[in-house]
């Protein structure tokens, strides 16, 4: 199934906790962009490294992120992720998790992006 722009974000809890202000949402979106390839390029590392504690701190940190740029295949991804890195159960999951972040991560960064100019 294609994953489409108009349909990989939703955001709606970015538009509240900015109480809707224009400028903070474009401040919210150029972090965004920052953010989300930085972050991945951590979790892609240490998931090859299978560096699992790192992993379950560097997706936790990720779920504060995803939750403003509102994908819920990401978001369970990684929630997943953070769990099987921490309890150390599943573990052969990490790397099909991670690839799930991955596969989402163009399509997401491009409807931001879009966003951007939008606003």
């Amino acid at each position: 199934m294609e994953i489409t722009t108009e349909t990989c974000i939703n955001l709606d809890y970015l538009r509240l906790m900015s109480d809707n202000d224009g400028d903070m949402i474009q401040t919210m979106l150029a972090m965004l962009l920052e953010e989300l390839p930085e972050e991945m390029g951590k979790i892609r590392e240490l998931c090859q490294a299978e560096n699992w504690d790192e992993l379950t701190r560097v997706s936790h940190k990720m779920k504060s992120t995803l939750a403003f740029v509102g994908n819920d295949a990401m978001t369970s991804a990684n929630k997943e992720l953070e769990r099987v890195t921490k309890y150390k159960t599943d573990i052969q999951l990490a790397p099909i998790l991670v690839a799930t972040l991955n596969d989402h991560l163009p399509q997401v960064m491009k409807a931001l992006q879009n966003e951007v100019k939008e606003a």
